[in-house]
């Protein structure tokens, strides 16, 4: 009930700011004015449109969310292949699919690089879900399987695959918005119709009120695929409405010295690099990409180490400057993102008032596909550095914000006992117990949100700022320029998986402190240790 009225008292604030403090810019219609031009553009015209992107979100829900399952089984299975897996996995989480998608815009047609973004969007939530819940089954069970002399394959059959259900599920749940998400960025990148195509004309024709009339149909229908998955789960899975705490927590993985961390982790790292020059030749072989559009990594490593061409200007000249500039938005927007959240749930954690009564609306905007409402942000922060913020902000707002709220709400018994004792107060107790506590959830949120960063940042510099990398592939693609463009992907990535790793160099550091004089070889949990191969 408290979480009904919150709702309703946001929309009346809504209604009330876009009447006085912000109708002067003439750029935040209030509700009511949304309603009705959904009532003069009529159902048809969002209707047709709902209906080729929603077709290419459900295909992509498909495809790469099969695509995620297979993989995480044969990871287990076929250990062996474990590991190249795993780094394929966090390589495609660290690509960003604003960089990826100017890519499958010219290799493939319209409709099917829709798909793609949607399958590549989903890929790496559903695969870690996966490999969790498949670790996350009963050790006795697994030895009573094997004991009776069953391969890995029966383990899976007979005892895992049950135990997977509930992480699978409830990926399958965080994937599904960001389906719809995929299908939105290709249609911005290049389409005819969809709600991607209908909300950019919109956007550049300043028609304000319909630009947040497709904005908020298509945060509707992200909802509605959270709500329809999570439904399906309850019913299918009536013994285990949430995950369980093994799942949530990884599988249990050995202390490792520095130095052997550090050899794991250049290891990996070869690895890793391997197993994506290996899909990426696959990929080119295997498409058919004509050699005028197509370009194998040794033609981006010939691109960056050639001489410059004489008597002509050379392409590579900004690329720093570029790299630069989208590194330093990237930052931005995860700074903004993080400090907000951090604001919003120190407030939960101190007002329970707060919390009850916004909690169920933070909830719900957090199925929403930040990204896909670009165009919306741009409109009310404009086109300079706010946008950036803006944007940038929100794609990692939530991320940060779940984390570090689950890791308040676990506050350890006997120092909550501790501080009740002492009759300490909440802020006493927030500052003393919940605070430090939460320090590992940041830090791990933090490397969940670090990638999405660079894809509003891609998306900001294209659509509002028109600098980075961002703008500058749109404009390398529509020139034909395409050993610039797949070097610039290249680079986003790299960049991208620099501040992945560095963060969890942070996040590793962080997990040593809460160690303490632990043994070296005592067992701990990490987050990111979910994918990570059984050794």
């Amino acid at each position: 009930m408290v979480g009904a009225v919150g709702t309703v008292a946001l929309l009346v604030a809504w209604q009330l700011l876009s009447a006085t403090v912000l109708h002067a810019g003439g750029t935040v219609p209030g509700p009511v004015e949304i309603v009705r031009q959904l009532g003069r553009d009529g159902a048809g015209l969002y209707l047709v449109n709902a209906e080729v992107t929603v077709s290419a979100a459900v295909q992509g829900y498909i495809y790469g969310n099969l695509a995620a399952i297979v993989l995480g089984v044969v990871a287990l299975v076929v250990p062996a292949l474990g590991r190249p897996i795993t780094h394929l996995g966090v390589f495609s989480y660290c690509l960003p699919i604003v960089a990826i998608g100017p890519v499958l815009a010219i290799v493939f047609p319209a409709d099917l690089s829709r798909v793609l973004l949607a399958g590549l969007s989903v890929f790496f939530t559903t695969l870690v879900a996966t490999t969790a819940g498949l670790r996350a089954a009963d050790q006795a069970s697994v030895d009573l399987v094997t004991a009776h002399g069953g391969g890995r394959w029966t383990v899976v059959r007979k005892v895992r695959a049950m135990a997977a259900l509930p992480s699978l599920f409830a990926g399958l749940q965080v994937a599904a918005p960001a389906a719809l998400l995929g299908a939105i960025i290709g249609e911005y990148i290049g389409a005819d119709s969809g709600l991607g195509v209908l909300m950019i004309s919109s956007q550049q024709s300043m028609q304000i009120e319909r630009t947040w009339a497709v904005a908020l149909v298509g945060a509707a229908l992200a909802g509605l695929a959270f709500l329809v998955v999570g439904l399906v789960s309850r019913l299918l899975l009536p013994w285990s409405t949430h995950l369980t705490a093994a799942a949530m927590a990884g599988p249990v993985t050995p202390a490792r010295g520095r130095a052997a961390s550090a050899v794991h982790g250049a290891v990996g790292l070869v690895i890793g690099v391997a197993a994506i020059v290996g899909v990426w030749f696959a990929f080119l072989a295997s498409t058919g990409v004509s050699p005028f559009i197509g370009r194998s990594p040794l033609d981006v490593l010939h691109f960056l180490l050639a001489a410059p061409p004489a008597g002509r200007a050379d392409p590579r000249d900004h690329l720093l400057a570029l790299s630069l500039t989208t590194l330093g938005d990237a930052v931005l927007g995860l700074l903004t993102g993080v400090v907000a959240a951090l604001v919003v749930a120190s407030a939960f954690a101190l007002s329970p008032v707060a919390r009850n009564a916004l909690m169920s609306a933070v909830l719900a905007l957090r199925a929403i596909p930040m990204v896909a409402m670009a165009p919306l942000l741009v409109l009310v922060a404009g086109r300079g550095s706010a946008s950036v913020a803006v944007i940038g902000g929100l794609v990692t707002f939530f991320p940060t914000l779940v984390g570090v709220l689950a890791a308040l709400r676990r506050i350890p018994k006997d120092s909550a006992d501790l501080m009740a004792a002492y009759a300490a107060g909440r802020w006493r107790l927030f500052v003393t117990v919940q605070a430090p506590v939460a320090l590992s959830a940041l830090v791990s949120s933090l490397r969940v949100a670090a990638p999405l960063a660079f894809t509003g940042a891609l998306l900001a510099e294209w659509l509002a700022t028109g600098q980075g990398l961002g703008y500058d592939m749109i404009l390398s693609m529509t020139s034909a320029r395409y050993d610039l463009l797949w070097t610039e992907v290249v680079i986003v990535t790299v960049l991208s998986f620099a501040v992945f790793a560095l963060v969890g160099l942070a996040e590793r550091a962080v997990a040593g402190m809460y160690r303490g004089s632990a043994p070296a070889d005592a067992p701990t949990r990490s987050l990111v240790s979910t994918l990570e191969p059984a050794a």
